[in-house]
């Protein structure tokens, strides 16, 4: 009897040091595991990108990615001591190729609930604001009110915070969901849609650019929502917290602001008329 009280607090003992062992040595593994120390192993900062003028915006001549998100990669690289790489992806594939590792972070993102569920944003770098433009001269619309009604096409980018907005309220009208921006704008143009919904700061540039186009700011607003950078879940906290320094210096030290001088962001309000 005693021979197996003895075998049994044997056991137990050697149960409890194997969880001991476990739970010291758990918290060094998880300490390990860096998004930092994979970038700079590898000597390369990899950003998925897809068109979101002015934010992402590829160079047709040249192939190269510029944009104000682009600007902010390109200062952590930096930083990292590390070559920034950009990768090509579409909005419908931007969350599927973040978390298949083919890119290290995803840029000028949406901050969504859904979002955040499957991905860790970073702090807003600024505020999307779902917009419709549209041809002055063809369309008289001045709410979402008078653009949903039956026989109106509205064009999304499929896979974007817009095309999700517009989903959970449309009523009447028909959703053209195109794979990018350019082709959103080319079905304005041609006619194939009467608006087109999309961030703030992107029609607002269409509209600077083509004196042919106006803007609905819907009020109340469709969609607020911050622009970010995602990574992958499960990374330290330590991770996050140097993306959004350097993401809150860029705004902070006046780049933000002369980024959007450069890639000619106006006033939206001047273009509603």
């Amino acid at each position: 009897m005693k021979i197996r009280t003895g075998r049994g607090l044997f056991a137990l003992l050697a149960m409890l040091t194997v969880v001991l062992v476990v739970a010291a040595v758990s918290p060094a593994l998880a300490q390990d595991k860096s998004l930092i120390k994979e970038i700079q192993q590898r000597g390369e900062l990899r950003v998925g990108y897809a068109l979101a003028d002015p934010h992402a915006i590829k160079d047709s001549a040249t192939g190269q990615w510029k944009g104000i998100a682009v600007e902010v990669m390109e200062e952590w690289a930096k930083e990292l001591n590390v070559k920034h790489v950009a990768v090509d992806t579409s909005w419908d594939a931007m969350i599927a190729g973040l978390q298949a590792g083919k890119y290290d972070v995803a840029a000028a993102i949406n901050r969504r609930p859904a979002r955040a569920l499957v991905v860790t944003f970073s702090m807003p770098y600024m505020s999307d604001i779902g917009t419709f433009a549209m041809n002055r001269d063809k369309v008289k619309a001045k709410s979402w009110a008078e653009l949903d009604k039956k026989g109106t096409k509205i064009a999304v980018v499929m896979g974007t915070a817009e095309d999700k907005a517009l989903t959970r309220i449309v009523k009447a009208a028909e959703l053209v969901r195109l794979p990018d921006q350019n082709e959103a704008r080319m079905a304005v143009q041609s006619g194939r849609a009467a608006a087109f919904f999309d961030d703030i700061s992107g029609n607002a540039k269409l509209a600077k650019e083509n004196k042919a186009y106006r803007l609905i700011i819907p009020d109340p607003a469709i969609e607020v929502e911050g622009i970010a950078y995602a990574i992958r879940k499960g990374y330290p906290n330590d991770d996050l917290q140097a993306l959004d320094i350097m993401v809150e210096n860029f705004v902070n030290t006046g780049k933000l602001r002369a980024a959007q001088e450069k890639y000619g962001l106006p006033n939206p309000q001047d273009f509603v008329k």
